[in-house]
């Protein structure tokens, strides 16, 4: 029995970041043991050897700790580089994280 996955997904385009998180989520629809939940965010990392690091590593990985299930839940700055429709936000308030100095602008994200 699986009871923990996490996996990091990296995209050019916040869009695609978006469809991947909900299409992961999507895929569990039906599955009551299974309760996905995905952070988003937007900006540069360090690539080395394959794997990514920096504080958008860091923040995306908080982010999917405070999602609840079935919820993708990113920081504003990935909707505001956002170019094309197909989803929604709403709000989901602001929260101070460890590790970061301000409070961060949080969104919850679906398809349109």
């Amino acid at each position: 029995m699986l009871s923990h996955l996490e996996s990091l997904v990296e995209s050019g385009c916040p869009e695609a970041a978006c469809d991947i998180a909900l299409a992961m989520i999507e895929a569990f629809e039906g599955h009551p043991d299974v309760t996905p939940r995905a952070g988003l965010a937007w900006g540069p990392m360090l690539d080395r050897g394959g794997d990514y690091y920096g504080p958008v590593v860091n923040l995306a990985a908080r982010l999917a700790e405070l999602a609840v299930p079935r919820e993708v839940l990113a920081a504003t700055e990935l909707v505001g580089a956002m170019t094309s429709a197909g989803f929604a936000h709403e709000p989901a308030g602001r929260r101070q994280l460890r590790g970061f100095d301000e409070p961060v602008g949080l969104v919850s994200i679906r398809r349109a």
